[in-house]
C-alpha cells in the first residue's frame, strides 16, 4: 500500500540532485579545470568560454562531462564571474556515488537554476534512481524541483514509482520536503510484495505526514483489490483508507481472493 514511498522518492530525486548542482558552483577557492580534444576558445567580445570534443570541466569534487560546454560570463570588480554553464550531447555530472545524466543541462548560477533535458535524462544514487524523457529542473531561489516525461523512480527496495509529472516544495531554511504532488498515471508498484497502487493525482503534506490519492484510485495487495474515488494514507499510524464519492454515486469495490498455500513437494 501507498505508504511514505512518495516522500522518500521526493527526496531522493530533488534533494540529492540539488546537492550534486550546488557542489559544482560553492564558494570553494579550488580552481575550476577544463579539458577538451577539440578546441578551447575565449570570445572576449561576447564574453563567453567554449570548449568542443570530450569536455571534462571539474571543481572541487564535481566533474561534468559533455561534448561542448559554454560557460556565459560578465566583467565585474576586474575580474570575469560566470553567470550560466551549458552543457550539449552525453552530458554526465558526477559526486561522489551521484550521477545525472541527459542531452542538454543548463544552470544558471545567478537565478540558481538547474536543468537537465532531452528525450531521456536520469539521476541515481545510493538511495534509488530517477529517469524522465523531457525535463527535471531544481528552483534553489524559490526552493521548488519538478521532473516532467514518464517519470521513473527505483528505490533501493526495488519500489517502482511512476508518473507523468513530480512537483516539490521545499523549505528554505533546512531545505525539507513541504509538499510534493505527483500527477498523471501514478503509480506505486512493489512486484515482489505484490502491492501497487493506482490514482490520477498523488498530494503528500509534510505537516499532517498524509498522503491523498485522488481520481480511479485502486490499491492492490497480493490478491486483493480495493478502488475508489479517493485514498488516503496516514504515514504516523500506517493505516490505508479508499473512500468513495457519494455526489457523484460512486461507491466503493473491493474483492479479495484466498491465498492458495503450497502444497508439500510442489
Amino acid at each position: 500500500m501507498p505508504n511514505n514511498k512518495l516522500s522518500i522518492l521526493i527526496f531522493i530525486l530533488f534533494t540529492s540532485f540539488s546537492q550534486l548542482v550546488w557542489a559544482k558552483t560553492n564558494n570553494s577557492k579550488s580552481e575550476l579545470t577544463v579539458e577538451a580534444d577539440e578546441s578551447l576558445e575565449w570570445f572576449e567580445k561576447e564574453k563567453y568560454y567554449l570548449a568542443k570534443g570530450n569536455v571534462i570541466l571539474k571543481k572541487d569534487d564535481v566533474t561534468l562531462k559533455a561534448n561542448i560546454i559554454k560557460a556565459d560570463y560578465v566583467f565585474e570588480n576586474g575580474e570575469n564571474i560566470l553567470k550560466k554553464i551549458i552543457a550539449k550531447e552525453e552530458v554526465i555530472l558526477t559526486k561522489d556515488n551521484t550521477k545525472a545524466t541527459g542531452q542538454y543541462m543548463t544552470y544558471d548560477l545567478e537565478e540558481k537554476i538547474a536543468n537537465i533535458s532531452g528525450s531521456f535524462q536520469t539521476f541515481s544514487s545510493p538511495s534509488g534512481y530517477v529517469e524522465s524523457k523531457k525535463i527535471i529542473t531544481f528552483d534553489n531561489l524559490n526552493n521548488k524541483a519538478e521532473a516532467e516525461g514518464d517519470v521513473k523512480i527505483i528505490l533501493s527496495n526495488k519500489t517502482v514509482i511512476y508518473a507523468d509529472n513530480i512537483k516539490a516544495d521545499f523549505e528554505s531554511n533546512n531545505k525539507s520536503l513541504k509538499k510534493a504532488v505527483a500527477r498523471g498515471n501514478v503509480i506505486i508498484e512493489n512486484k515482489a510484495k505484490g502491492r501497487k497502487s493506482k490514482a490520477d493525482l498523488g498530494v503528500y503534506n509534510a505537516i499532517d505526514e498524509i498522503i491523498r490519492l485522488t481520481g480511479n484510485v485502486v490499491i492492490i495487495n497480493q490478491k486483493s483489490k480495493l478502488s475508489g474515488s479517493k485514498g488516503i494514507t496516514n504515514l504516523r499510524t500506517g493505516i490505508s483508507n479508499i473512500v468513495g464519492d457519494k455526489k457523484n454515486k460512486k461507491r466503493v469495490k473491493g474483492t479479495f481472493s484466498p491465498i492458495k498455500k503450497q502444497k508439500k513437494g510442489d
